[in-house]
């Protein structure tokens, strides 16, 4: 129970991140899987009918243009939205595709002439020598002007394909203005969307991605698509400047400026990298920690490193495929099936139940007092369960009256639970 007091003191001086680099805040709405309609099967057979790329070049990759072809997402994970089509898209925080993952089973044309079964030497015949090649990944990249391409290989065959949203700059003579004064101007800097109409932000709009600390505000923002990033408080912020900034006649003067560095890396290829490297992460922590359903049909994995609201717990099935991702908040303590689809979970402020196949959350308990329940989670010293009797039992002091005890009955998507007297 000590962690609930470290909590209770770092929230009090307001050094909880709301957000990290590993998981930014992407602006993707996390929706409820249903039954699949027939409009967003049709909407899948439009999209296999052209190029992937056309379809988001053609939308200028903006998520209200592209609705019509992608249909309702059906799961978010790990900051990917997954349609029915076998795609998965990331969307940055106003509204564009930044990232674009094709699987295996897409069925249309990821670029004209290239599908996900076009075998590794096919791909190299029809377009060329690879802009990128990372042998430690299994991947090679094409750079186009407005995208790039990047194709991981299992052996021979593609395992994933992923487009990247690459952006052209707007007007470098705000950014060598914003560089020339990353210190005067550090306090609107540091605050994107209160500062709209300044500087950088008034003629790119706002950052792809922005990063905060609770209490703090701003820390870091960037503009991958450009190859931009920004990082500091307001008095030591700094401007890096990766390759793939193409506005190149400038470079010379801007790394000339204090607190301005330019990166010989990529930014789209940096990302790409990032996304490879979670995944490799995320399997092997389902190898290693992997909670099975009684069926071992799926497979809960807890990612709780720290006191971030981005804990959450994850979902694979038996290919290690995700399934879904639950953010129930700070430090998931326990996870245990209640039966092949739902969990009981305990985080440091709320104890509830998770059906998996619906994406749905109920709370037992929570930090907050609630009408017709005894306790709060503060109250809580140790949880017991007894599957067989189905029961919940809080042990709240040494003493048996001290003992509270929830009972729950499972009916398909369905859960009733009753505090016993």
């Amino acid at each position: 129970m000590l962690a609930k007091y470290v909590f209770l003191l770092l929230t009090s001086f307001g050094l909880l991140a709301t957000g990290s680099l590993a998981g930014v805040a992407t602006g993707m709405q996390q929706t409820v899987p249903g039954q699949v309609g027939t409009d967003q099967a049709n909407a899948a057979q439009e999209l296999a009918q052209t190029s992937l790329v056309h379809v988001f070049q053609s939308g200028q990759w903006q998520r209200d243009a592209l609705g019509k072809f992608l249909g309702q997402a059906v799961k978010t994970f790990d900051d990917y939205a997954y349609y029915q089509a076998g795609i998965a898209v990331k969307w940055d925080e106003n509204g564009q595709a930044f990232g674009v993952l094709a699987e295996p089973g897409y069925q249309g044309e990821i670029v004209p002439g290239i599908t996900a079964q076009t075998p590794r030497q096919e791909i190299l015949r029809k377009l060329g020598t690879p802009a990128f090649t990372e042998q430690e990944y299994g991947l090679i990249g094409y750079s186009y002007q407005d995208y790039y391409l990047f194709v991981t290989f299992d052996e021979q065959k593609g395992k994933a394909f992923s487009l990247y949203r690459r952006d052209r700059v707007p007007d470098v003579s705000t950014l060598v203005d914003m560089a020339q004064h990353l210190q005067a101007y550090g306090e609107k800097l540091a605050e994107p969307a209160a500062s709209a109409a300044f500087s950088i932000f008034g003629t790119w709009g706002q950052p792809d991605f922005t990063y905060h600390l609770h209490g703090i505000g701003t820390y870091a923002w960037e503009y991958p698509s450009i190859g931009i990033a920004y990082d500091g408080a307001p008095e030591e912020g700094t401007l890096t400047i990766y390759s793939n900034f193409p506005a190149k006649d400038v470079l010379s003067s801007l790394v000339k400026l204090p607190h301005v560095s330019l990166s010989p890396e990529d930014a789209l290829v940096v990302a790409e990298k990032q996304r490879i490297e979670q995944e490799k992460a995320n399997i092997v922590k389902v190898k290693s920690e992997g909670i099975f359903s009684p069926d071992r049909k799926t497979v809960a994995v807890i990612d709780s490193e720290g006191l971030y609201s981005s804990a959450n717990i994850r979902f694979y099935d038996w290919k290690d495929k995700p399934v879904a991702q639950f953010f129930p908040g700070h430090f998931v303590e326990k996870v245990v099936w209640l039966d092949h689809h739902w969990i009981y979970y305990e985080t440091m402020n709320e104890a509830g139940v998770y059906h998996v196949p619906t994406q749905k959350a109920t709370a037992i308990l929570s930090w907050d007092e609630q009408q017709a329940v005894p306790i709060t989670m503060f109250d809580v010293n140790e949880t017991r369960l007894d599957l067989a009797k189905k029961e919940i039992a809080f042990v709240c002091g040494d003493k048996p009256d001290k003992t509270y005890t929830v009972q729950y009955q499972l009916a398909g998507e369905r859960i009733q639970l009753d505090w016993k007297k």
